[in-house]
């Protein structure tokens, strides 16, 4: 009865964790190039050594409790044509590289625009790096070719800084849609020559309303299952306690 009140409070805590990220999804569906984050659920390794020592049921001991995470989905979204001459997009795999008070961090969001001296800066104000450091631009005619190069009133005058990562690689969210690979991964890596960048167009986030809120009702429904189990084991732990006490 104890292990399962343990394993109900569980499920309440993973599917409220579940919620939250779901929550977090939906709620950024308008920022250009933000990927979703997909809530995951493993058990502790004690769950294995368990299994390994008494079969598939494993021997009696403490519960197995489950932990919350989270991964991000990379998976590209569809271009939507803006008009914006700052406005841009990866069609194609990698990141814009963007200088923060926290070192290099990466987007996909490319709504850009230009601060009062001059430098190309995301929408909260952090530069976005070239190949020689952060953009400037003095001129009123700004085209960006298909390989990132910048051409203001007819001249070039630098390269967008755009990377790659290989697959697996962890990221950090640092806010306003920028990640940070975590410590110890792999180093940037150049661009697939396939990727093109897009002038005048934004990438939508990877969210699909219809599925994350088909995943939020699902999780509700695993949260008041495991409700639904606390309570009544812990009826039955009730009965169990006035039962003895009779005796």
């Amino acid at each position: 009865m104890i292990r399962g009140l343990y394993s109900s409070a569980n499920g309440l805590l993973v599917q409220a964790a579940r919620t939250d990220v779901i929550a977090g999804n939906l709620s950024a569906i308008g920022v250009p190039g933000y990927r979703r984050d997909i809530p995951t659920v493993s058990a502790f390794a004690r769950t294995l050594r368990r299994t390994a020592a008494g079969g598939a049921a494993g021997p009696p001991g403490a519960v197995a409790l489950l932990t919350p995470a989270t991964h991000l989905d990379l998976q590209p979204a569809s271009l939507r044509h803006t008009g914006g001459k700052l406005d841009l997009a990866l069609d194609g795999p990698g990141f814009f590289a963007i200088l923060t008070p926290a070192g290099e961090a990466y987007t996909r969001g490319g709504a850009f625009r230009l601060d009062a001296a001059g430098s190309l800066v995301t929408a909260s104000g952090e530069p976005v790096l070239g190949q020689t450091g952060p953009i400037h631009i003095a001129g009123a005619d700004v085209q960006i070719t298909d390989s990132g190069d910048l051409i203001v009133d007819g001249a070039r005058v630098d390269r967008l800084r755009l990377v790659a990562f290989p697959p697996r690689v962890h990221f950090r969210r640092l806010g306003g849609g920028l990640l940070q690979p975590a410590a110890g991964s792999p180093a940037a890596l150049p661009l697939d020559p396939a990727t093109h960048v897009r002038q005048r167009y934004l990438e939508d986030a990877n969210v699909n309303a219809v599925r994350e809120l088909a995943a939020m009702i699902a999780a509700l429904r695993s949260f008041e299952a495991s409700q639904r189990a606390l309570h009544a084991n812990d009826e039955t732990l009730r009965t169990a306690i006035e039962e003895i006490a009779r005796v």
